[in-house]
């Protein structure tokens, strides 16, 4: 009998310890759920240098830059919010951005209110009177293209600095458009080449933001590859070429991400 007892008191501590090895595998396989789903990072910045600074055909800054992006994602990826800032080394050129947009079914839309304030050295940050701001806020409206590797925008300034003087000496918005096709030409592993076309207007006055006449204002090749580092890890390269039959002049901006 006490040899039964035993036998039955063993068993039974068999048996919670199997128990608890079980309760103890399930809360480790919550664990790596719970740890997989953690890896979604909300808040990322990074860090971009650059020989120049292009944007849609305007040579913003000759001087190399240095410019920052730090921005939300939301979990499904379709919702980015950030700040954007640039600065030139010369100390000459300066921006500050707010942005916003949102991706889905190959849409996406885009807000930015973009403050270049160079050469408005007594600007203020939260001045948007269209005779003395720095800031122009610019909207853009794209869709990608599947399979094919071609991606159409079209983007108006619809507030801020963008403005022209009418015949009766008035100071109005001139919500300048730029449309821009670009399109994949090559994809290898690590490295591709694309190009790009794109063109400014105006529906209100015949000079626009981005010239003094409607034209094709930005035309190039963009040329991107990994580059390995200390044989130890890659960095994204891009080298841009691009001209501006509008402005008469060309360019070529090379970037690197540094993470």
């Amino acid at each position: 009998m006490k040899l039964f007892k035993s036998a039955l008191m063993l068993m039974c501590i068999f048996a919670l310890q199997q128990l608890q090895a079980q309760e103890d595998l399930r809360l480790s396989d919550l664990e790596i759920v719970d740890s997989t789903s953690s890896k979604y990072q909300p808040f990322d910045f990074n860090l971009k240098v650059k020989t120049m600074h292009l944007w849609k055909g305007l040579r913003v800054t000759d001087a190399p830059v240095v410019d920052v992006d730090l921005n939300y994602t939301s979990r499904n990826g379709k919702f980015k919010a950030g700040l954007w800032g640039g600065a030139g080394v010369t100390g000459y050129y300066t921006e500050f951005d707010y942005y916003a947009s949102y991706t889905t079914n190959g849409f996406s839309l885009a807000v930015w209110d973009i403050n270049n304030s160079s050469d408005y050295p007594d600007a203020k940050i939260f001045d948007y009177d269209r005779s003395t701001t720095s800031h122009f806020i610019d909207v853009t409206l794209g869709y990608q293209f599947k399979p094919i590797p071609l991606k159409l925008s079209w983007s108006t300034i619809v507030q801020g600095r963008d403005t022209y003087v009418t015949s009766s000496g008035k100071l109005r918005n001139a919500f300048s458009n730029y449309v821009e096709a670009s399109y994949g030409l090559i994809q290898k592993k690590d490295w591709s080449v694309s190009a790009f076309v794109g063109g400014a207007f105006s529906f209100e006055n015949e000079a626009h933001f981005y010239g003094e006449h409607p034209n094709v204002t930005n035309l190039g090749l963009i040329y991107a590859k990994e580059v390995m580092v200390l044989k130890k890890f890659t960095l994204p390269f891009t080298a841009t070429a691009m001209w501006n039959p509008e402005q008469e002049y060309g360019a070529i901006e090379v970037a690197v991400t540094l993470f």
